[in-house]
């Protein structure tokens, strides 16, 4: 329709908001409250502008202008907000007359009355929007002859988030965020007109999505607590990269300063992220910044590691593996290495004649070439069954089902980009619950929104799927006891579920870690999405678990995967792995020839080592990484100071000159001309939003069954979002997700002498756990769950509940 911005004419899409087309017309209106992909809502009053449209007759011919012979403008009596109006053909819009101004002034005036004048220590200073716009539409002085209102200025709202309440202009982002977004609505206005505060109720802000209200909030109300005072927004080097935290591949911002990361904010991908991030993700940095951690190589001279330089410990590593067969050395890398780390560890293999390569942690079942659904097609989906804890293994993914629940497609973009102000969008939306249904042998979070809350038993995936397969394959079918108790549901209950996912135009079945842990399970999951015609998104234990199989770092055969080389290789070179957490395995590495480790600390298997060799972080690399959906993301290092450390090109460079040799993933640049001729792609040259090729590339079809843990146990390692191993480094975080939580029914904590807070240490398989006891009924009786490590796979595990040792309580609610 043809719409009218200033005397410049634009075609705009039905349902567009005035404030876009200000924006798309190349104009400008300030405004606070509105936000992209939130309900708009007209709260702050600063995008008023005048606006006009054309009146039709009874025969619905236009009211015309004799005078212009044009159609007649009748103007609406009083200032509309933009972001709230929608366009219509012929409206006429005016940002510029003097009504406009003095309006836009006076309300930027009204809301400085109460605002403290504390620029100069405020963390927001410089990217703040009220200071923007108090510039370009205010006045350079104040008529405000009065005390301002007082109030408290260091609230703490949760262990991450701080609220200053002098500073907050009441713009409700943060309160509609959380009802819209995660759908958790623990925020809101407490009092009445000058008196209106923002708080929470006695639990505080019990979500894994707190620190996104940071980011939106227009002033320096909201602040992150682990950056608060920690530097200005212009002292901060910027870097665009992606999220390792999870398999979906989040956007984010890195700021360091002065050789440090400060904070990490979320950044626009409006097909995976939009512009939020869990918690996980912008608060898990802390412990890059550790006191402990290696930033110089260690060789083992007399028993005992000791500093050398890179040379030395390459020319030992060199010398050791000159006595060994190639078929001996194994190299394993972590399941977050970029491709980029791949092919050195592929180089290295080939250079030195080994079939033992592989990553780790890795599904049983292959993810190549069943990723049928990408994160924009959960978004639209009419049917989801989700099979696992998606707050916990991939929180984007945890809100982009609840996007689906809304019924409103994503936002076509506009030339300014997102859409400023999405009209189809409203508060407290009725949500499409029965869409949705999840499954878990424990309640996950999601099951609040669900219209379908499933308890499978712990370990039964597979036969969930098969007796689910039998109503897909007949469904007149009459489930028997045994199918009824292994899905958790009635056989009505089962058929409608079944039912709904074959009756959608687009279904998609979302298969968490526990449904991929066993082979059999997988595969019976996929038979059953295949007979309903869903579509299927399998979610990798790690962030680029997808690309490291469609790279092919796998072993040649299935007996030298990472379990066959901890046990039968001669010598080992690890990338960020620790399998000496595990007692047995400990006792095997002591054993070999040579034992290399890569990591970032002195880990449990870096301390049997002969080599040890200083790791970048995930916040330090340059590369590429393919999320969940095998997109193309790019990973780019920001400006550490972390000594000596470098990622596993800097290894393949450093040893292949020991050896004498040039490996083709001696570098970044090197690995990026070898993957070039693999996927056709120009890796130097991806985008920020990544790359979705057409074709996904092929990977090795074999050797691809991975280690799966016990069928039976009595305590279940669930995959988790947080970095397990690294929560003891990351104060922040930590204390927001209370540790590595032991969850424990309240009658096996009673039979155990079990109490809510104890901090206790049990080992699970064969590996020593720190847990703190949390008491809740989301777990059924004879079942406790624990985060995973990367080195040790999702599923039931058997635990030594006399070996439990509590080492001190602290105070912690049940649930």
């Amino acid at each position: 329709m043809k719409v009218r911005v200033n005397d410049v004419e634009l075609d705009l899409a039905p349902g567009t908001s005035a404030i876009d087309a200000v924006f798309a017309a190349g104009g400008d209106v300030p405004y606070f409250c509105s936000q992209e992909y939130m309900s708009p809502i007209g709260a702050c009053r600063m995008c008023l502008a005048q606006v006009g449209a054309p009146r039709k007759e009874r025969d619905g011919s236009w009211v015309m202008d004799e005078a212009t012979g044009q159609p007649k403008i009748f103007w609406f009596p009083n200032l509309m907000a933009t972001c709230t109006t929608q366009v219509m053909e012929g409206m006429v819009i005016d940002t510029l007359s003097e009504r406009v101004k003095t309006a836009q002034n006076g309300m930027v005036e009204f809301t400085l009355i109460n605002h403290p004048l504390d620029c100069p220590v405020c963390d927001k200073g410089g990217a703040c929007e009220l200071q923007d716009r108090s510039y370009e539409f205010g006045d350079g002085l104040s008529r405000f002859q009065f005390d301002k209102r007082h109030n408290e200025k260091h609230h703490p709202l949760s262990d991450l988030i701080t609220l200053d309440r002098e500073r907050c202009i009441q713009c409700k982002r943060c309160v509609r965020y959380f009802e819209e977004v995660p759908g958790d609505e623990v925020l809101d206005f407490i009092e009445r007109t000058a008196h209106t505060y923002i708080g929470t109720a006695d639990h505080g802000l019990p979500s894994n999505f707190t620190g996104n209200i940071a980011d939106i909030c227009p002033v320096g109300a909201l602040l992150d607590a682990s950056s608060r005072f920690r530097g200005r927004n212009w002292e901060y080097d910027h870097t665009r990269t992606t999220s390792m935290d999870d398999a979906t591949g989040a956007a984010i911002i890195v700021d360091a300063r002065t050789g440090r990361i400060e904070r990490i904010k979320a950044a626009l991908n409006p097909d995976v992220n939009k512009t939020w991030i869990d918690d996980g993700a912008r608060f898990g940095h802390e412990y890059v910044d550790s006191s402990d951690r290696l930033t110089t190589p260690l060789v083992r001279r007399q028993g005992k590691l000791e500093p050398a330089t890179w040379d030395e410990a390459t020319a030992f590593i060199a010398e050791r593996l000159k006595g060994l067969s190639g078929k001996d050395v194994g190299i394993a890398v972590r399941a977050d290495a970029t491709l980029e780390e791949g092919v050195a560890a592929m180089a290295l293999a080939e250079e030195l004649g080994t079939g033992q390569l592989d990553h780790a942690p890795r599904p049983a079942a292959t993810l190549i070439g069943n990723q049928t659904a990408t994160i924009t097609d959960l978004a639209t989906a009419d049917a989801i069954l989700v099979v696992g804890d998606l707050t916990e293994e991939a929180g984007i993914l945890d809100l982009r089902v609840k996007d689906a629940l809304k019924g409103v497609t994503p936002p076509t973009l506009m030339p300014h980009g997102v859409p400023i102000a999405d009209l189809r969008l409203k508060e407290r939306m009725p949500r499409r619950r029965e869409i949705l249904a999840v499954a878990a042998p424990y309640r996950v979070d999601l099951m609040r929104h669900a219209g379908t809350a499933v308890h499978y038993p712990a370990g039964g995936e597979a036969a969930f799927f098969r007796a689910l397969g039998k109503l897909a394959a007949d469904a007149n079918a009459v489930l028997v006891e045994a199918d009824e108790a292994a899905t958790g549901m009635s056989t009505a209950q089962a058929r409608a579920l079944v039912a709904r996912l074959g009756a959608a135009k687009q279904a998609v079945v979302v298969l968490g870690g526990l449904a991929l842990t066993r082979r059999e399970s997988a595969e019976a999951a996929r038979a059953f999405i295949k007979a309903v015609g869903a579509k299927e998104l399998a979610v990798g234990p790690m962030a680029n678990s997808y690309g490291l199989e469609l790279l092919g770092v796998l072993p040649s055969h299935e007996r030298y995967g990472y379990a066959g080389m901890l046990e039968g290789s001669k010598a080992l070179i690890l990338s960020h792995l620790d399998p000496a957490q595990d007692g047995e395995v400990a006792e095997r590495l002591r054993g070999k020839d040579l034992l290399v480790v890569h990591d970032i600390f002195m880990t449990e298997t870096a301390h049997l080592a002969d080599v040890v060799l200083p790791a970048a972080s995930v916040y330090e690399r340059d590369g590429t990484v393919v999320n969940l959906e095998g997109r193309f993301l790019p990973v780019r290092a920001a400006p550490v100071d972390a000594g000596s450390s470098t990622d596993l090109t800097g290894v393949a460079r450093a040893l292949g000159e020991a050896m004498g040799k040039r490996l083709e993933g001696r570098s970044v640049r090197s690995a990026r001309r070898v993957l070039k001729k693999r996927f056709d792609i120009d890796f130097a040259e991806l985008p920020d939003t990544g790359l979705l090729p057409r074709t996904k590339g092929r990977g090795p079809a074999k050797a691809l069954a991975g280690e799966a843990p016990a069928a039976t146990g009595n305590v279940l390692v669930v995959p988790s979002m947080a970095r397990a191993e690294y929560l003891s480094r990351n104060r922040h975080l930590a204390a927001a997700v209370g540790g590595n939580r032991l969850r424990v029914n309240p009658e096996d904590a009673a039979k155990h002498n079990l109490t809510a807070g104890a901090e206790v240490r049990l080992k699970v398989g064969g590996t020593w756990r720190q847990a703190v006891v949390h008491v809740t009924d989301g777990v059924p009786r004879g079942l406790m769950t624990i985060p995973s490590l990367p080195e040790q796979p999702v599923g039931l595990a058997q635990a030594d509940l006399a070996s439990i040792v509590v080492e001190q309580v602290r105070l912690e609610v049940a649930s």
